[in-house]
């Protein structure tokens, strides 16, 4: 395979050791919370950086039949291909794959992930079940990069074509267009992530799970016929509020972006008297608008929580330049319930430390629900949150499982 004339003359080593001139001199540093945005927008030009030298190399090589099969082949399963394995498989493309596993090490180093995900692959190329169709069929897409800073302020989006050529899409709007979309495995990156907020919080003396989907839920009675176990049954029953019926409304999700990634936190006083946070994924939440029923996952298990209420936030992930301020965020806001022996509004004081700047694509919020409390064995309650009618709208069902 033909290489990319001037692909030896990237600066690999500049942009990979992450070298950036000072903007100001030491005698006068930054406040600290201006530094830390300044660093969290670095760390986003740098991905940014990345990202768009992958897209152009991808559409420069849509021509060529040779990585055009091996593109398809990749995106034929679930629309998702791993950057570095997808250059590893084409001939001649081994610059490539190097600066591929270089940037990927570079971005796990910028997220502070190095640790937790030492070796892995954060860069993909990926496109809806309708693209990957359509680019199989023979169409030549453009290939974008996603931007990485608050898509509320993103206006157009840059794209590429086989020649070369920059394209300048609108960000609200779908193009007729196919287009591949390179960025971040937001899922893998949110598996990650939580591990370092899920570290934060346990060296801050805040107790609580991680529970994907498949892990939370659970088989449920019907509504009217759940009883409470037999003292026969095996194991011991807990008593929990599990998802009868969510819609989501409004996923801050652009059309590049695909599908939402929604989770909660749960976050009240758990049993050892200290604040406790739950953290719940919801994969199943893929389409904004769509009600989803019996999904039976447990929102709240009650049994690990001294407090007859509780507060829940629903929040959609996001690239999340640097997640340090997400989990100061977390921690600042439920301290407040260590030591308290009854309800306190938690999600508010979460809420207002959240990062909210412009220049990053931290996690969005969605809705917040205050004081839910458990209902009875069988009983289907709605949850009093915050944003209706654009946020979240939850029906909970108290059983024992």
């Amino acid at each position: 395979m033909k290489k990319v004339v001037g692909l030896a003359a990237f600066a690999l080593a500049t942009t990979l050791m992450g070298t950036v001139a000072p903007t100001m001199a030491a005698a006068d540093p930054l406040p600290p919370g201006q530094s830390a945005k300044l660093k969290a927008a670095e760390s986003a030009a740098t991905m940014d950086g990345f990202k768009r030298m992958l897209a152009e190399q991808i559409a420069r090589r849509l021509d060529n039949g040779e990585f055009k099969a091996v593109l398809n082949r990749e995106l034929a399963g679930d629309g998702q291909a791993d950057l570095a394995a997808l250059f590893a498989s084409v001939p001649g493309a081994q610059d490539l794959t190097d600066y591929t596993r270089q940037a990927d090490s570079k971005i796990l180093q910028l997220k502070g992930l190095q640790t937790e995900g030492e070796g892995e692959s954060l860069l993909e190329v990926s496109a809806d079940p309708a693209t990957v169709k359509r680019v199989a069929a023979g169409e030549k897409p453009l290939v974008m990069f996603t931007p990485s800073k608050d898509e509320k302020f993103v206006r157009t989006v840059t794209a590429y074509d086989s020649a070369g050529r920059t394209h300048e899409l609108d960000a609200r709007r779908a193009p007729k267009q196919a287009v591949l979309v390179v960025g971040l495995n937001e899922r893998k990156t949110a598996e990650l992530g939580q591990q370092v907020i899920r570290k934060a919080l346990t060296e801050a003396g805040v107790t609580g799970v991680d529970r994907k989907a498949a892990e939370a839920q659970q088989p449920t009675a019907q509504a009217a016929e759940a009883q409470q176990p037999t003292a026969q049954a095996a194991g011991t029953p807990r008593w929990a509020a599990q998802i009868y019926r969510i819609t989501n409304y409004n996923d801050h999700e652009p059309w590049y972006k695909g599908g939402p990634e929604i989770y909660a936190w749960t976050m009240g006083a758990g049993t050892d008297g200290k604040a406790r946070v739950d953290s719940i994924e919801m994969p199943y939440i893929t389409d904004e608008g769509t009600t989803y029923s019996n999904v039976n996952q447990v929102l709240i298990e009650w049994s690990n929580f001294s407090w007859t209420a509780v507060d829940v936030v629903f929040m959609e992930r996001d690239d999340n330049a640097d997640l340090s301020g997400l989990a100061k965020a977390i921690v600042e806001g439920v301290l407040v319930a260590t030591g308290n022996g009854q309800y306190v509004a938690i999600a508010d004081k979460v809420i207002s430390a959240l990062p909210s700047d412009w220049v990053t694509d931290s996690d969005d919020w969605v809705d917040s629900c205050y004081s839910v409390q458990a209902g009875r064995a069988g009983q289907i309650k709605s949850m009093p949150c915050a944003a209706r009618p654009v946020g979240m709208e939850v029906r909970l069902i108290s059983n024992w499982i």
